[in-house]
């Protein structure tokens, strides 16, 4: 690929592994090279397999933030009004079928469901059962609400699930799980973390959902970069007019993109956005 600078108006960012440090910190550097893009009108899009509820106000309070994409692109947020300008979830009477499925795995789950993500007791309470990293458990813990039981929760508040996560202390069960769920043909499978899997409606991803954004706004896919380092990112770089993959990321990420940055420790995102895009950053 050249090296020339491109029209960019839309980048999409995914968070954790990418725009995020290991510890889940937003350098101050890359902190400053989003502000810059904010200020000369490129759109920054948060493009993440969180909930609303997970990601940090230090990332949304940033000036000009106005879209959120949000638990694998199962909505697309209007921060500035709380409107949902799209919705692509699973029905809460097929999420009551699936519960049936996940309990013959030993496996922590949980559900996204307006707005927030919401877990049994069983599991908030014995996180370090499943080898979640302190920095995930710390993630669920603001994140989640704890209930007695998600099958009668789901029944009685019959709200659409953006996405069912789940997460694996051994690696063989994870694998089992995958091939199981990945034969069911509602549903597409993904992760975004080295033990756990993502469950969303078949057609929702993150690509889907930034190509809906950005007929809103009317913006080309040529003008649109995305940066990614799993295979939740994939459909996203993939149909982004510039696809970036992390240094860290998924191999089969690096193979579909455009450009492989720095990793995410090294502020990857920001070099690829200072190399792509024709900013004039304060000194």
């Amino acid at each position: 690929m050249q090296e020339e600078k491109k029209e960019i108006r839309l980048i999409g960012l995914d968070l954790d592994g990418t725009t995020l440090t290991s510890d889940k910190k937003l350098t101050p550097h890359t902190k400053k090279v989003l502000e810059a893009c904010l200020a000369q009108g490129i759109q920054i899009l948060p493009a993440t397999g969180r909930v609303r509820s997970g990601i940090p106000d230090y990332l949304t309070g940033i000036e000009g933030i106005r879209y959120v994409l949000l638990s694998n692109g199962a909505s697309v947020m209007d921060l500035s009004t709380g409107e949902t300008l799209y919705q692509n979830c699973i029905s809460w009477e097929r999420v009551v079928e699936i519960y049936d499925i996940l309990e013959t795995y030993d496996t922590f789950y949980d559900v996204y469901a307006l707005g927030k993500g919401w877990c049994e007791a069983r599991f908030y309470d014995h996180l370090e059962k499943f080898n979640i990293e302190k920095p995930i458990q710390e993630l669920i813990k603001m994140s989640r609400t704890k209930v007695e039981n998600l099958k009668a929760w789901t029944i009685e508040h019959q709200a659409p699930v953006e996405k069912i996560n789940m997460f694996f202390a051994r690696e063989e069960d994870r694998q089992r799980a995958y091939r199981e769920l990945n034969e069911i043909e509602d549903l597409a499978v993904t992760c975004s973390l080295g033990n756990n899997l993502e469950i969303n409606h078949a057609s929702c991803n993150k690509g889907d959902a930034l190509m809906h954004l950005a007929e809103h706004l009317n913006i080309p896919f040529s003008q649109i970069m995305a940066c990614g380092d799993g295979n939740n990112d994939m459909e996203m770089v993939k149909r982004a007019g510039l696809g970036v993959a992390m240094e860290n990321g998924e191999e089969a990420l690096k193979e579909i993109s455009d450009f492989v940055t720095k990793s995410n420790n090294k502020e990857g995102v920001a070099y690829a956005i200072e190399k792509f895009c024709d900013l004039k950053l304060e000194k």
